[in-house]
């Protein structure tokens, strides 16, 4: 520790262990090796900390953690975006998305045939996704058709499993940041279904970000589970008893207001996981 009355790094007055100006700790990183060692492991042991605490709070006590963070309590917690990146990274090392092997298919994207001019009879058909064409399409499918004719020399002349692992390797990469960027389109959502609580918008993308968070952990306790007995898949019916438990914690509403919004926010979340699908899906045709 430093004899200096003052901060090293704003040259404020010192009255404790951390300068009250800028924050900056008294202690000096600079001394013998054993001393840097031992404020280096203090540093990565107090994260860990930090992250298994909030990870336990969040796993068993539905919006504790928020509740928690958005009362002004955040000393003891890892601040929402960072347990998200912390969980998020595990969820997507685990949940790979293996290349389907179509190297004795004919396969499709559209009505585009990948790798060739004909089709080969005696193999079978594999569509990666369909929309209709012609008269009878949307005009949303066929904004979605001409995004992938606009790629259609390359996939013919591209060999099929080629361009399917590309596809699919893209397709990993734009998901993780899809899944946060959506968090805030679905704020709105929550600030609608609670427009009468006037909590701020702040607190409902909190609110979303733990839920997310625990989400992605639920799914990968149930799915180690489930490797095991299929039964323990059964486990998901929890996801909604969380949901509603950790809005009546929240936003300390009745289960008579809450359990309807329950439904309409699972609702409108599958809903915009399958916009998300389906962005992630043009952007990796995009990125052939």
């Amino acid at each position: 520790m430093t004899n200096t009355t003052k901060c090293l790094n704003c040259n404020s007055e010192l009255t404790g262990s951390f300068c009250s100006h800028c924050g900056q700790s008294i202690k000096s990183r600079r001394g013998p090796i054993w001393q840097v060692a031992k404020q280096f492991s203090d540093d990565i042991f107090s994260i860990d900390s930090k992250v298994i605490q909030s990870l336990f709070v969040l796993l068993v006590k539905p919006g504790q953690l928020s509740k928690q963070f958005l009362d002004g309590r955040r000393a003891s917690v890892l601040p929402p975006v960072r347990l998200y990146l912390v969980v998020s990274i595990l969820f997507f090392f685990i949940f790979q998305i293996p290349s389907p092997d179509v190297s004795n298919k004919n396969v499709y994207i559209g009505d585009i045939l990948l790798g060739k001019e004909k089709a080969d009879k005696d193999l079978q058909k594999f569509s990666l996704i369909m929309f209709e064409t012609g008269e009878k399409a949307s005009v949303v499918e066929n904004w979605i058709n001409g995004i992938i004719n606009e790629k259609e020399a390359l996939m013919k002349s591209t060999n099929a499993q080629i361009t399917i692992n590309n596809m699919f390797n893209n397709l990993e990469s734009v998901l993780p940041n899809l899944l946060i960027l959506f968090l805030p389109l679905f704020a709105i959502i929550l600030k609608g279904l609670y427009l009468f609580k006037r909590s701020l918008y702040f607190d409902h993308l909190i609110f979303l970000l733990h839920f997310q968070t625990w989400l992605m952990g639920a799914i990968l306790i149930i799915y180690g589970l489930a490797l095991q007995n299929g039964w323990w898949s059964a486990l998901s019916i929890f996801i909604p008893i969380y949901l509603a438990k950790a809005q009546k914690t929240v936003y300390s509403q009745s289960y008579w207001l809450i359990i309807p919004k329950t439904i309409l926010i699972l609702i409108s979340y599958c809903g915009l996981l399958i916009i998300a699908g389906i962005i992630a899906f043009l952007s990796a045709v995009t990125m052939l």
